[in-house]
């Protein structure tokens, strides 16, 4: 019957074996892929003030070919006075604070829409707060993404926004109307949790960053013609409309442009607090200048030949002859006539002579030609007229930057590479301005520069990180303005700034304790390290334990750090196998996100000897009083039996 069943159960496990190569088998492998996406009021941005709530709508896409049975988002915030669950996740079908999951199956689109609401006594350090939001898939891809609360009373746009404004098209002495709005969307919590309108006392201004060749009025007593629009305070709920002109004065670079309006305000309650700054691009126009010519050409003079013989004369004929030896290379004129042909007496004769100047002539530069004209009656009767032409100056410049847009670390210097071209046809000064945010320093290298005709000079501009700012904080925009020495041939380029993310861990025993430990087999112990992060932004952790005793287990394998402290827990429990009387020494090692590593200071677990039973041996010495021969030896033997039998009766 044995050898039976060991039969079957050999044919099972071959039926087995064979099921699995076909069901394990797949003609092409299933790959799972999602996409994430995060649209605020202004692409990662939203705005409210305190009481009030910022939204945006999260995209997910499952372009795999895998179903997910969890897609789950969850919000983090740096500072813990910004609590999770005042932001809300919603969903056609259903809501939760802090944190939502979903099904997606493949190929399947959903969207969740995000309310934060900015609680009463959450710390406002900087207007700008990240919103962490992870995002999870059961045996999937992770990831995360950030968005962008903008703590603030009002919002200022073009009136157009979400659109652009029409892109129109100036020539010179051309104007177009455009509309500016602040709102105020400041509110107040009330009792029945419903929140209100109210006034507001900030001072806000909206100025423009003048582009050269560009002139903004408006005729609102409140638009300031050099500082722009100026509020002090609004109404609740008001919405504040300027209709701004815009008018192409000067030259400028033919092609498309931005005008910028910078929107910030102050507190008049507190005067100390740092100024607020709204990102850019809500406040912005679409330019576009439409090109146009010119060229200038002098030096050209003709006077009159004397050939008058009396009146008897009645007609004559000249003779022409042209010296052109003075005419460079490169340089063409066309066709010259060889006769005035029959002149009446005081009449006259006109013809046209062209000279036509290569393109990449130079400033300065000149050819003359030479016209003779002989009376065919009386070869003594002459006239000569010279012709000249000077080449005038004519200015151009372009303009060209090693990268628009760099990261730096905060207090570091960034620098930017600029090859300056003269288009010109004559050497030209170019005086540069550079414009930007006083916070970041933005100066160049020089204050102008010589170039010759056709060439090009370089020079840098530096832009100071300040020490203060946050990771992927942005300076907004940097604008170059080159000038030429005629003060009308302008070129304008713009470069930004972004504060990169330093990564800088401490990791630090718990207060009061040295890392050191005393702990006994088969009991539970637990050392405290601190994790502070030193850095400018939000840090994901990776831990790991290093030359730890597996009875050593961390409390989490991973950490987000922000600017508060955060505690690990390193839970000890040996068991009957660790030899006591040993100390352990092991470390933890914390990985950033940029892969750099960070070791604890070294932990040390002290294995505290347990007490055990021993027996008690009892020597007995007995006296010799036989010096017998054998019976010493007797008497050692009869001692070592008495205490043999003691221990087996213990």
């Amino acid at each position: 019957m044995q050898s039976n069943r060991r039969q079957i159960l050999s044919f099972v496990a071959i039926l087995m074996m064979v099921a699995s190569a076909f069901a394990f088998t797949p003609s092409a492998r299933a790959e799972a892929s999602l996409d994430t996406s995060l649209e605020g009021f202004y692409n990662e941005y939203s705005f409210a003030s305190v009481n009030g709530t910022a939204e945006y709508d999260v995209t997910f896409t499952n372009n795999g070919d895998v179903d997910f049975d969890t897609v789950s988002i969850t919000a983090a915030f740096q500072d813990t006075s910004w609590k999770i669950e005042n932001v809300t996740f919603s969903t056609s079908e259903e809501s939760n604070n802090g944190t939502l999951s979903l099904p997606l199956a493949a190929g399947g689109l959903a969207q969740v829409h995000v309310s934060v609401f900015v609680g009463y006594g959450a710390k406002i350090n900087f207007a700008q707060v990240p919103l962490t939001l992870d995002i999870n898939t059961d045996d999937g891809p992770e990831s995360s993404i950030v968005a962008i609360v903008c703590v603030t009373n009002w919002i200022a746009y073009e009136s157009n926004y979400p659109s652009l404004a029409e892109l129109n098209t100036y020539n010179k002495g051309d104007s177009y109307n455009y509309n500016l709005t602040v709102e105020n969307i400041a509110v107040t919590f009330n009792p029945d949790n419903t929140t209100s309108p109210i006034d507001i006392n900030d001072n806000i201004q909206l100025q423009y960053f003048s582009l050269s060749g560009w002139s903004v009025t408006c005729n609102n007593n409140s638009w300031h013609p050099f500082y722009g629009g100026q509020l002090e305070g609004m109404l609740a709920d008001e919405v504040k409309t300027w209709e701004i002109t815009v008018n192409l004065t000067g030259n400028v670079q033919a092609g498309e442009d931005i005008l910028n309006f910078e929107a910030t305000s102050t507190n008049p309650d507190d005067p100390f607090s740092m100024p607020y700054n709204q990102p850019y691009g809500l406040t912005v126009i679409p330019v576009n200048a439409a090109e146009w010519y010119g060229v200038g050409v002098s030096g050209a003079g003709m006077r009159n030949a004397d050939v008058s013989e009396g009146s008897a004369i009645q007609t004559c004929t000249f003779d022409l002859t042209w010296n052109l030896g003075n005419i460079p290379a490169g340089w063409t004129i066309s066709a010259i006539p060889t006769t005035s042909g029959a002149i009446g007496w005081q009449g006259s004769s006109n013809f046209d002579v062209s000279l036509t100047v290569p393109a990449d002539a130079l400033s300065g530069s000149s050819a003359s030609f030479l016209m003779t004209a002989t009376s065919s009656s009386s070869s003594i009767e002459t006239a000569t007229q010279t012709f000249e032409v000077v080449v005038d100056q004519h200015y151009g410049v372009s303009i060209e930057v090693d990268t628009e847009s760099k990261n730096g670390a905060p207090g570091s210097n960034v620098e930017f590479s600029f090859n300056l071209t003269n288009t010109g046809n004559g050497e030209d000064t170019f005086d540069i301005v550079v414009e930007g945010p006083s916070m970041w320093s933005p100066m160049s290298s020089v204050s102008s520069l010589m170039i010759d005709a056709v060439s090009s000079g370089q020079f840098l501009v530096s832009v100071m990180v300040p020490t203060t700012m946050t990771a992927n904080s942005n300076s907004g925009d940097i604008k170059i303005t080159v000038t030429s020495s005629d003060n009308e041939t302008t070129l304008n380029s713009t470069i930004s700034v972004v504060a990169s993310q330093v990564f800088d861990i401490n990791i630090a025993y718990g207060t009061g304790s040295d890392g050191t430990v005393t702990i006994s087999e088969d009991t539970s112990l637990q050392i405290k390290l601190n994790i502070t992060n030193n850095g400018n932004g939000i840090d994901t952790l990776s831990l790991k334990l290093v030359n730890a005793p597996n009875w050593a287990t961390l409390g989490a394998d991973t950490l987000i750090v922000g600017t508060i402290p955060v505690p690990l827990v390193i839970t000890l429990s040996p068991d009957t196998a660790a030899v006591s009387g040993r100390d352990y020494t092991f470390q933890v090692i914390a990985t950033s996100l940029d892969g750099t590593e960070w070791t604890s200071p070294d932990l040390t677990a002290d294995i505290e000897a347990k007490a055990t039973d021993s027996t008690d041996v009892v020597e007995e010495v007995l006296e010799e009083e036989d010096d017998s021969p054998g019976f010493g030896v007797l008497a050692s033997l009869l001692a070592f039996t008495f205490v043999v039998y003691g221990r087996r009766k213990d």
